[in-house]
């Protein structure tokens, strides 16, 4: 009996285990993030893409080397008598009349290899080669600008979670207060308006509190939601408590020397706007003559013989008028110069933008020591009101109105802590940020 009161207790036991939420650091969650993302992995592939076609690019001074063959059977009076030159084997009977016009059914087999080398193109080539590399080192750019927009919206989402449910747990321990005092007061008959009216402000401030954590859960449920969909499939999980300003000066902060450096998305375009001009001489090659050496060995069978040839030599090639190639140099030209103007106005724009973020950060750093400040001071106040309230010195709506203040401050400390998330990870994605080490190695539990 004693031995299965123990299994039962065990298993109870393991149960209760499992069902205990698990701590998750912020750096657990990210490497969840990071291994599972779509958007990086369709980045990382695009980036090989591009990549291949740079190596395909830059074997443009190989020749091109090719394989001919083919078998036919033919009456037509030109290719039967080529034929027969092809053979080598021309005979005085082949030049008479008839039988120059009406040849005999003959079967020809042809086989070549050749080799056309290009000695100069315009450039075209190497501007080809040079526009594939400023690709590729924009897609690496565009690659790490979706890795860092990823890691500022889970930080986001992450920390907002942990300022949320610091502000409930606050919230509830003041709802648990509001409800020992309602049990315990004594003076709200409707027959004594003044305690009766105390009564009304504490369950209006107790109906307050609950809608206000309804409230932060649903944001909470938000951003869990926001983390599952990024790539965090754990059930029941919980973050590692932390102080907000702590983990945005932990897991957003920026190295000095990259403050003022545009975002990779603004090097990104940059690099694009540089292939485009690099795009821009390749259509200048197109009005460039184009000179290469070729050769060609060929065996050819027919009924008389089997017989071997080659030619080999130079050619130029020069386009002197085509009026599809109009006006193209021109335009890729002037596109290419757009493609950098417009980059210098969204760079200039993201400063402007990250200016005001930083002020902004500046700003609610200071906004939240004053909020911390005034919650302690609000926390002693209440222990002191508390007793001034159970001793008679003060009623139940003045008890209430500070408790109401005390709510109010743990709001604006909730919102004060999310808007500096949100400031720290937009500012990070406005700027030249490098994930921290302590965010890919593993942080505190």
């Amino acid at each position: 009996m004693k031995a299965k009161q123990s299994l039962i207790i065990g298993i109870l036991f393991l149960a209760g285990f499992d069902l205990k939420a698990e701590t998750l650091s912020f750096s657990e969650v990210w490497q969840k993030i990071s291994a599972s993302s779509p958007a990086q992995q369709g980045a990382k592939l695009k980036t090989e893409s591009v990549d291949a076609g740079l190596s395909r690019a830059q074997l443009h001074w190989l020749p091109r080397i090719y394989l001919d063959a083919r078998t036919y059977r033919t009456n037509d009076p030109g290719n039967a008598f080529l034929g027969l030159l092809e053979q080598r084997k021309v005979e005085n009977a082949d030049f008479s009349p008839d039988s120059l016009n009406h040849p005999d059914d003959q079967l020809f087999t042809r086989g070549a290899i050749g080799l056309d080398l290009a000695l100069y193109e315009g450039g075209m080539k190497d501007a080809q080669v040079e526009m594939y590399k400023r690709l590729s080192t924009s897609e690496k750019l565009a690659a790490t600008q979706i890795e860092i927009d990823q890691y500022a919206g889970s930080g986001l989402a992450y920390g907002s979670i942990v300022s949320i449910q610091k502000q409930k747990q606050k919230l509830s321990e003041l709802n648990n207060e509001m409800t020992k005092l309602m049990k315990g007061y004594q003076l709200g008959q409707k027959s004594n308006p003044v305690g009766y009216s105390g009564l009304l402000g504490m369950k209006s401030l107790a109906n307050r509190i609950s809608g206000l954590i309804e409230q932060l859960e649903a944001q909470e449920k938000s951003y869990y939601a926001a983390l599952k969909e990024m790539g965090v499939q754990d059930l029941n999980w919980s973050p590692t408590a932390i102080e907000v300003k702590n983990f945005v000066d932990q897991y957003f902060a920026e190295k000095s020397e990259n403050v003022a450096i545009q975002s990779y998305k603004s090097q990104a375009q940059l690099q694009q706007a540089l292939a485009n001009l690099e795009a821009s001489k390749m259509e200048k090659a197109r009005y460039l003559p184009r000179v290469g050496a070729f050769a060609e060995s060929s065996i050819f069978n027919g009924s008389r013989d089997t017989s071997n040839a080659y030619t080999a030599g130079l050619y130029l090639q020069w386009s002197l008028l085509d009026p599809s190639d109009f006006g193209k140099y021109k335009e890729a030209t002037l596109g290419a110069q757009a493609a950098r103007k417009f980059t210098e106005a969204s760079v200039q724009q993201e400063n402007a933008v990250r200016e005001g973020l930083s002020e902004n950060d500046k700003a609610l750093r200071s906004n939240l020591t004053r909020l911390e400040e005034s919650d302690k001071l609000l926390s002693e106040q209440t222990k002191v009101s508390s007793q001034l309230f159970k001793n008679g010195s003060i009623n139940a709506l003045q008890f209430v109105e500070i408790l109401n203040r005390r709510t109010d401050l743990i709001m604006q400390q909730s919102e004060a802590e999310i808007g500096l998330l949100k400031v720290a990870s937009e500012r990070i994605q406005k700027a030249k940020f490098e994930i921290p080490s302590v965010a890919i190695g593993g942080g505190q539990k």
